[in-house]
């Protein structure tokens, strides 16, 4: 991420806080998930979400109340295809004579198969518990409508078998009605609902507060939208309801036509039960996809989905709305778009919430699996509650704002390092630096230094007659023998802790207790310590560089050095082009003067290292040092007289 320079960030994102930043990603991300969802890119796997949650779900126990006939491949080799009226009517009258509540057909029968035309329809017309399978189609795509037997037409004993499919081909949705502008049609499922709970003196009703919606008992069946849940402009023509898949029956429950026929079929069980009869043999093609892997208690378990026959796909709706009616079971229901926008919105937030406490990456992964464990938890307990939340898109928003929100971060705490190493990384110890990179947060703000107030012990070092020696040495020569002096002096000052702050031709400034602030008196009294400490080490590295330069013929020199302890104030100036650390205030001004104080006497300059320092510092060695009193100076500027110390050495107490 080094293309990335802190300049070209503050060009980008001028002084806007981290958190600020990493909202507006989230924003962004949320804009753009929400683009998403309303384009629909997100259905496909919002509905895998839903059909997972299907399979999941506790299921009550098997519906007795329902048995089905079912018209196998056998079937249709002993008693012929198609099956003719008088098969099929005897057939019905076998069913009756077990008195179940209703007896539903799924073989559409518009026209007469005969043998048998005329016994059907006067069975059809002494028998009002018979409901008969028709279809209502649709002329703009090209799919006839197919009507009842003629015995029914303009009864209430007829309910369209039509379903809407979504675009993989599954069955999701169940309807209850239908409307061409002419007609109002009952699905089969609702009719053969309806006539099972008039003995239980149970209607459908408008609902007190939507009149527009449809109650069953004390259930309210709300019609679904093209929105509803994470369905995006579905075709919701009709009243439409979404299938629940929680019905479940036994195979015991299940005779072929054959056992009718024949009399192994007890009718004695079929009392005030549905019966349906219908086709469900591979042949007939009257087969459906649904999401879940199979709708039998006995049937081998398999997580893939499952295909059924028509018949059983009615009884499974007829459970449902059998549910609604008389157990009070909830239908599966959507939030509104609002509360579905916040609902993203929220786990958008999260997302960003997850690195902005700058954990370490195992620990944002860590936090991002909980975060999505958590989510996956409410998702769930929610659909157990019949409530179908979006649980891709928020996924999809937690885990791109926090990979967002991540990336921005590393890319601007990288780039504040370099402003901050730019700044320190080459005048400072390691661990000094390590330091500062630790307290950035208190220390920076867009790039830049916060202005602040420091107490800090302030070192120059000079080195005396350089002007003589910079006038006989060649140029090579001469930045070869500075650079010497110079490196090793930069070593010692990062050696004991000190940041160099700047060179001046021979001239050197050090800080003792900044860029970090120090709270304390102990730290404070710990910088003047070293800072005199690392005065005295330089005089001795001095003697030593002298020596060797003795043998190459080089000049040798003495330096100066002058250290005040004070307030002053520290920060970074200039552009984003050029920026420098910087301290200001009289501090540095006395520590100067210090330096130069006297440096013709002939005493100084018999001295290879002479130390100076002001009584403020001298006050905070505790006497870890021989010193002198120099007397008391007052520098040209200045009002007040100070007192003024020269270091001799470690005391030796």
């Amino acid at each position: 991420m080094g293309w990335i320079s802190n300049a070209r960030l503050n060009r980008w994102l001028p002084e806007w806080p981290a958190p600020a930043v990493c909202l507006l990603l989230g924003y962004l991300t949320f804009i753009g998930l929400l683009a998403l969802w309303y384009g629909g890119a997100l259905q496909t796997l919002e509905l895998l979400a839903y059909d997972h949650g299907l399979r999941g779900q506790a299921l009550p126990a098997p519906d007795e109340r329902i048995v089905v006939i079912g018209e196998t491949e056998t079937d249709l080799h002993r008693w012929g295809y198609p099956l003719s009226d008088g098969i099929l009517a005897q057939a019905l009258e076998r069913l009756a004579e077990g008195r179940p509540r209703v007896i539903g057909v799924d073989k559409y029968r518009d026209l007469p198969t005969p043998p048998g035309s005329e016994s059907l329809d006067q069975l059809l017309r002494r028998h009002p518990e018979i409901i008969w399978v028709t279809k209502f189609g649709n002329f703009a795509a090209h799919d006839p409508a197919i009507a009842p037997p003629a015995a029914l037409a303009d009864t209430d004993q007829a309910g369209f078998s039509d379903v809407p499919l979504d675009d993989d081909g599954q069955v999701r949705r169940g309807l209850l009605f239908l409307d061409n502008g002419r007609q109002t049609a009952t699905a089969f499922a609702l009719a053969v609902t309806l006539r099972y709970l008039k003995a239980e003196r149970i209607v459908p009703q408008a609902d007190p507060d939507h009149p527009d919606q449809m109650r069953l008992g004390t259930t309210t069946i709300p019609p679904l939208a093209a929105n509803t849940g994470s369905y995006i402009h579905a075709d919701a023509a009709g009243y439409q309801y979404l299938l629940d898949y929680r019905g479940r029956i036994r195979s015991a429950q299940i005779y072929t036509l054959t056992d009718l026929l024949q009399g192994r079929l007890p009718t004695a069980q079929l009392a005030d039960k549905i019966v349906l009869l219908g086709g469900m043999a591979e042949s007939l093609r009257d087969d459906f996809h649904i999401p879940v892997p199979h709708i039998l208690v006995d049937s081998p378990a398999d997580d893939a989905p499952g295909q059924i026959a028509g018949v059983l796909l009615h009884a499974l709706q007829i459970n449902q709305l059998l549910r609604f009616a008389l157990a009070g079971d909830a239908p599966v229901r959507g939030l509104p778009d609002v509360a579905e926008a916040g609902w993203l919105w929220l786990w958008c937030l999260i997302g960003v919430g997850s690195v902005l406490g700058r954990l370490r990456f195992r620990g944002v992964l860590l936090l991002m699996a909980l975060a999505l464990a958590t989510l996956a938890g409410i998702w769930q307990l929610a659909f157990r509650h019949q409530l179908w939340l979006p649980l891709v898109a928020p996924a999809l928003g937690l885990s791109i704002t926090a990979a967002l929100s991540g990336v921005y971060l590393s890319v601007r705490d990288h780039a504040e390092k370099r402003a901050l190493m730019k700044l320190f990384a080459r005048h400072v110890a390691p661990e000094v630096a390590d330091a500062l990179w630790r307290e950035r947060k208190q220390l920076m703000a867009g790039g830049r230094l916060l202005p602040q107030r420091l107490i800090v012990t302030v070192l120059f070092a000079d080195l005396r007659g350089f002007a003589a020696i910079a006038e006989a040495l060649e140029p090579v020569v001469l930045m070869d023998w500075l650079n010497s002096y110079m490196a090793a002096m930069t070593e010692l000052i990062m050696t004991h802790g000190g940041v160099v702050k700047q060179y001046v031709g021979d001239e050197v400034m050090a800080l003792f207790g900044a860029p970090t602030p120090r709270w304390s008196g102990a730290e404070i009294k710990d910088d003047a310590v070293r800072a005199v400490r690392c005065a005295l080490a330089m005089g001795e590295r001095l003697q030593q560089l002298n020596a060797g330069w003795t043998t190459q013929r080089l000049p040798t020199v003495a330096v100066r050095i002058g250290i005040h302890t004070g307030p002053l104030v520290a920060g970074s100036l200039g552009s984003h082009r050029r920026l420098e650390y910087t301290v200001v205030g009289d501090t540095v001004n006395i520590a100067s003067r210090l330096e130069s104080f006297n440096k013709d006497a002939s005493e100084a300059a018999q001295r290879p290292c002479r130390i100076l320092i002001s009584a403020a510092t001298f006050h905070m060695l505790n006497g870890r040092f021989r010193v002198t009193e120099v007397g008391q100076v007052q520098f040209k500027g200045k009002q007040q007289e100070i007192t003024v110390y020269q270091v001799d050495g470690i005391s030796d107490y």
